[in-house]
C-alpha cells in the first residue's frame, strides 16, 4: 500500500514518481516493482551537502542547499517542500548552473523539505531558527 507523497524510482529506466492518491496496489515501471525511496538520515556523510536548510519569515520561505555542486554532471534535481498537513506542496526543478534554492511567496510555515540529487538520491531538509 501507497502513502500520499512516498517518492518511487524505477531502477531499470530511471523514471522517478510521487503518489498523489494513495492506494492498495504495487508501483511498477518496466515490469518490475519499483523501489520506495526513503530520505537519508544525519548518520550519512554526505547529509550536511545535500539536506535543504528552511528558512521561515513573516512573508516567505526560502529553501536552499549551499554547498551543492551545480553541474552537468552532478546537481540537484529537485526540491519539495510541504506543510505539516501536507495539503500544500511546492516543487522545484532545478537543472545544472541553477541556484540550488526555492522561494515560497506565501504565509505558510513551512516544516519539511526534501532534495534530490542526481548520484546520491533523496534527502531530508532541516528547519532552520532565524
Amino acid at each position: 500500500m501507497t502513502k500520499k507523497l512516498q517518492i518511487y524510482k524505477c531502477n531499470t529506466c530511471g523514471n522517478i514518481v510521487e503518489v498523489l492518491i494513495s492506494g492498495n496496489g504495487d508501483l511498477v515501471c518496466c515490469g518490475n516493482a519499483m523501489e520506495l525511496l526513503e530520505p537519508k538520515n544525519n548518520d550519512d556523510l554526505t547529509t550536511e551537502k545535500h539536506s535543504p536548510k528552511i528558512h521561515n519569515s513573516e512573508n516567505k520561505t526560502i529553501i536552499k542547499l549551499e554547498n551543492h555542486p551545480m553541474e552537468d554532471e552532478h546537481y540537484i534535481m529537485f526540491i519539495q517542500a510541504q506543510t505539516e498537513d501536507k495539503n500544500n506542496v511546492f516543487i522545484k526543478y532545478l537543472y545544472p548552473h541553477n541556484k540550488a534554492e526555492m522561494e515560497i511567496l506565501e504565509n505558510l510555515t513551512i516544516n519539511d523539505a526534501i532534495s534530490y540529487c542526481n548520484i546520491h538520491g533523496l534527502y531530508k531538509g532541516s528547519k532552520i531558527n532565524d
